[in-house]
């Protein structure tokens, strides 16, 4: 608690613009006031609240923000960009159960798509644009949209891409036991650019990871509801840290243990 009697969340939160300007540089108050765009009174109050939470100091007649008032704003700034993620994810998010593991820093500036009643499944077409772009392109699925089989196969094939594909082993055994489908996996297996993965997947969105973004792709009983990509090293480095866990408790399938049970 600030001598105040106010937490340090409180102070920053209601006196979050003119710490803001602080921290851009020293002022005294009649340029604060001017910068702010408020009242000599209201910042005389703020003024007091920030020194007395130790976020704001005073030297040579001018207030400038001190160490722990960077970081605080800076820790404010963070907790905005997290609320926004959520918001713009919320309506695809809501199709997850309560306990979904995707990290809050994955969304982040995160890139939202979402599905619409005239084209459930278009937002597939994002993944396809990732998976044309890749150079190595690793990705877990814990669902098979089957329509979708030749479609990823084709776009990774535009730029030669290297894929490893870990999907649920209870999907695989159903594309495999399926006629069409398993012609398709075959036809896949048999290229020595794709490795595809059977093992346990503990969560109900697909993942996708190339050189330059991560992906997570979000279903529901009518189909595929949202996508939603992100480029940072943290959200990068989320899907692959999911991808090594799963992968490394996976089997590798291969072409003629597939047509071993013909």
């Amino acid at each position: 608690m600030t001598g105040l009697g106010r937490s340090l969340e409180a102070v920053v939160t209601n006196r979050e613009p003119i710490l803001r300007a602080l921290v851009r540089g020293p002022l005294n108050k009649p340029e604060l006031t001017e910068a702010v765009d408020s009242s000599r009174s209201t910042v005389d109050r703020a003024i007091r609240e920030l020194v007395d939470a130790g976020l704001v100091g005073r030297a040579d007649g001018r207030y400038e923000a001190t160490l722990a008032g960077r970081s605080a704003l800076d820790a404010v700034e963070a907790f905005h960009d997290r609320m926004r993620g959520v918001e713009s994810a919320a309506g695809v998010l809501s199709h997850l159960g309560p306990d979904a593991p995707i990290d809050p820093d994955f969304l982040v500036g995160a890139d939202v798509y979402v599905a619409t009643p005239e084209m459930p499944d278009g937002v597939v077409q994002r993944l396809f644009d990732s998976v044309e772009a890749a150079t190595h392109l690793r990705g877990i699925a814990p669902v098979a949209l089957s329509g979708h089989l030749n479609g990823f196969y084709e776009a990774a094939r535009a730029n030669d891409a290297r894929v490893e594909m870990l999907i649920d082993a209870g999907v695989l055994d159903s594309l495999v036991a399926t006629a069409s489908t398993r012609e398709t996996l075959l036809a896949q297996l048999r290229d020595d650019r794709v490795t595809i993965l059977r093992g346990e997947i503990p969560f109900p969105f697909g993942l996708w990871l190339t050189e330059s973004e991560a992906g997570v792709m979000i279903y529901s009983d009518t189909g595929v509801r949202g996508v939603i990509v992100n480029d940072t090293d943290d959200a990068c480095a989320w899907a692959e840290t999911w991808f090594e866990r799963l992968s490394a408790e996976a089997r590798t399938l291969t072409a003629s243990g597939v047509a071993a049970d013909d």
